[in-house]
């Protein structure tokens, strides 16, 4: 089975780890630029909490979308190329959200910069899978580290431009500038480009892989001599392996999308932190994500991915355990702080594991990269939109525990569902 680094436009192939580096980069900084500029987006165009909701909303329904439209591309012209055809619209639709002088034209421009933010994060992921697959090496801790170290620094410039009062859409543009402009060198670039040729072998997974028990890499299930039944076989692993994959995938968001939005609030009134110590919780919360990114390549070359997933969800569950308990006895906030980002430092393996499972499926079943890191961006991204609207009638009933509560329950399901996923 052939699973080389296609681009549509000239039939080369690449397995240069700097294209999805770029894309995993630019998505991140543009993300950070923007969000550290929404109030005054918000003041320009004079929408109120609710409407700003509403554009918001429209937004992650874009990339929704756009997760779901992702393959249509990637089959079209290539991973690579539209890699850096989604990062390009990404970038000037962020200069259009940031000159948007009307409410309306607003959330037009959120729509379709979710959109291409939804189709941006499919191909970069399916790109990745196919890169690593070419260098016989893991990548995806690597890549989604870069994601959150770009989304971080461009965070902290965002605030530094915001305190000194740069337009809006002249931080943005320049933002944008940049990113275009590296995605440009990366596309005129030929260093990396190979020859069509299979790849070397994928990287450890827990256990002999199917096509390697065949004593034969280049065939399909199919064409083993085990007869009909092999492929009978891999269809029923396929069928199983699917939902479990899009049930982490939920799971997942409901522990890293608390852990960045609710933990912050679940101090401030349920430890009664000063606003400096609430706010250092998704701080903490994202910087345990970054440290264990940086070293999942590492420990899944050693371990397997199978163990590492177990590991996180037994470093989730164990985080959030100490958190619950903590703001039940009303412990001191300096617990409740070390819970979250303990908690960050378990889920920070989650979606790389996920969008990395596109490897095996594409080697065992034949499915593109592509058309798996749909699935799970989709899948993510319900779970993003529908864990605030759980959240928060259920801390106006219970009391801010249930940050906690909900965190755990999503934590015990991907402890369950993501080793199965990825073994």
């Amino acid at each position: 089975m052939s699973v080389d680094v296609a681009d549509g436009l000239d039939g080369r192939t690449s397995s240069d780890w700097r294209v999805p580096a770029v894309a995993f980069a630019v998505n991140g900084a543009l993300y950070g630029s923007l969000l550290t500029r929404f109030p005054e987006i918000a003041d320009r165009v004079s929408a109120s909490e609710t409407q700003f909701g509403v554009v918001l909303f429209a937004a992650a329904i874009g990339g929704l979308l756009g997760s779901l439209v992702a393959p249509l591309l990637a089959r079209a012209v290539g991973e690579r190329s539209a890699t850096l055809l989604a990062g390009a619209g990404y970038a000037l639709l962020a200069v259009g959200v940031a000159w948007a002088p009307q409410l309306i034209l607003l959330g037009g421009a959120l729509l379709l910069l979710g959109i291409l933010d939804g189709a941006h994060d499919v191909v970069m992921n399916a790109f990745a899978v196919r890169v690593q697959q070419h260098r016989a090496t893991t990548l995806m801790g690597r890549m989604h580290a870069t994601w959150s170290l770009s989304l971080a620094g461009a965070g902290v410039l965002g605030t530094v431009a915001a305190g000194l009062r740069v337009p809006v859409a002249l931080h943005v543009g320049i933002a944008a500038t940049v990113a275009l402009v590296a995605q440009l060198a990366i596309a005129l670039g030929r260093k990396g480009m190979v020859a069509e040729g299979p790849p070397g072998p994928t990287p450890p997974v827990d256990g002999p892989s199917e096509l390697a028990s065949t004593g034969d890499s280049s065939s399909t299930p199919a064409s083993t001599g085990d007869g009909p039944a092999r492929p009978a076989r891999s269809l029923a692993r396929l069928r199983y392996v699917l939902p479990v994959l899009g049930l982490a995938a939920v799971a997942a968001s409901y522990v890293e999308s608390p852990g960045q939005e609710w933990t912050g609030l679940l101090l401030s009134r349920g430890f009664d932190a000063t606003p400096q110590v609430a706010a250092a919780a998704p701080v903490l919360f994202g910087a345990g994500l970054l440290a264990s990114r940086l070293l999942l390549d590492a420990a899944v070359s050693r371990v397997g991915q199978a163990r590492v997933a177990a590991i996180s969800g037994a470093t989730m569950m164990t985080a959030v355990g100490i958190g619950l308990v903590c703001t039940l006895v009303g412990a001191p906030v300096w617990w409740a702080l070390a819970a979250v980002a303990m908690a960050g430092f378990g889920a920070g393996p989650a979606f790389p594991l996920l969008f990395g499972s596109a490897d095996q499926l594409s080697v065992r079943h034949g499915i593109p990269p592509a058309r798996t890191a749909s699935m799970v961006s989709a899948l993510s991204r319900v779970g993003a939109i529908s864990a605030p609207i759980v959240v928060g009638p259920l801390t106006d009933a219970f009391g801010m525990v249930m940050v906690f509560a909900i965190m755990a329950v999503g934590a015990a399901l991907v402890l369950g569902a993501l080793p199965r996923a990825v073994r």
